[in-house]
């Protein structure tokens, strides 16, 4: 199959399948009344989703997992490997996200496992992943933005992406609490990188620069796709007004499925432009306890800091709107500074 039509089938067998699911498994999640518990602490306009259906990021993982299987490239062990690298990242913190969901659900609280736990479990998940790239993917190089230069990283690479992957987990959990917003923000990174590998695959073909073994990237590209069909169909259920939420489920899913795009690209660097506004989320987290606990005043009205602009009186779809033209303004920039400067 032609690897660009391999990519378009990707997005709609994911989006098929994740539409589906979620027709499915919604009616379920409303009978079994696994709805959200909304804090009493935030927005006042919040209170009305009091007990919408949440793990939904359970179709989208479905969805995923189908389409890689499905439509991955097996000819050889390496290639193989990549797939399994690929699942093994999103599949082990998406099961620390189903667990804090379960715990939430049966305690009736929108608190689930305690913090050291949720570190704990993610550090595990983490040093597995980051070692099992180093084994897979033979790479201690990272690229730096807008150029053509690497950093040889060596045996840091370990710890350098056992960081990024909980920093990034964690900022897309922390950036879910808007209708839409976490799956919009991820479809949008995801193209980008699906833009990126698509730049880079006339390269191998030509042989004018050497990177992953052609297979193992039509299988990152195959991933990439698969995120994106899936984000596309959840967001036909989760945009403003939600009729499901993705849960730390899905919001785990996300962040480990972005990262282990750019860790297979040696892009993981760029994350911090991409994911800005992931990142801003968790930043205005830390600002804002930082704040509390040395000064004893707050910073924001409310952190993270989209229920902050909630709480001036901007709309919940205005806010969303914003920090995906952001995202799009700077997904853009590294998809064209790769374009220009090549992989």
């Amino acid at each position: 199959m032609d690897f660009v039509v391999r990519i378009i089938v990707s997005i709609v067998i994911s989006f098929a399948v994740t539409f589906i699911a979620s027709k499915v498994i919604i009616p379920v999640l409303r009978r079994k009344k696994a709805g959200q518990n909304v804090r009493d602490d935030g927005p006042q306009s919040h209170l009305v989703k009091q007990g919408t259906p949440t793990m939904g990021g359970i179709m989208m993982v479905i969805g995923i997992v189908v389409t890689v299987l499905c439509l991955s490239v097996y000819p050889d062990a390496p290639a193989g490997l990549t797939v399994v690298f690929l699942l093994v990242a999103m599949l082990g913190f998406t099961l620390i996200g189903f667990w804090d969901d379960i715990v939430k659900l049966l305690q009736k609280r929108s608190l689930g496992l305690r913090a050291w736990q949720k570190i704990v479990l993610q550090l595990v998940v983490a040093a597995v992943v980051a070692v099992l790239a180093c084994i897979v993917l033979g790479s201690t190089q990272e690229r730096i933005p807008f150029t053509t230069n690497t950093v040889e990283m060596g045996m840091g690479k370990i710890p350098f992406t056992m960081f990024v992957f909980i920093a990034m987990v964690n900022s897309v959990n922390l950036t879910d609490g808007l209708d839409g917003l976490a799956t919009s923000l991820t479809l949008v990174n995801t193209l980008s990188y699906l833009a990126i590998i698509l730049l880079g695959y006339p390269l191998l073909l030509t042989g004018a620069r050497e990177m992953l073994h052609m297979v193992d990237l039509t299988n990152v590209a195959v991933f990439a796709a698969a995120v994106s069909g899936a984000c596309i169909a959840f967001l036909c259920f989760n945009k403003y007004p939600a009729q499901v939420f993705m849960g730390d489920t899905g919001s785990f899913a996300l962040g480990a499925a972005i990262t282990v795009i750019a860790a297979a690209l040696d892009f993981q660097i760029m994350i911090a432009i991409t994911g800005f506004m992931f990142a801003l989320s968790a930043v205005s987290v830390i600002i804002q306890v930082g704040s509390f606990k040395l000064r004893g005043k707050r910073v924001f009205k409310m952190a993270p800091l989209h229920h902050h602009f909630e709480l001036k009186g901007v709309p919940e779809t205005r806010v969303v709107l914003g920090y995906v033209i952001i995202t799009v303004i700077l997904c853009a920039m590294c998809v064209l500074g790769v374009g220009i400067t090549g992989m």
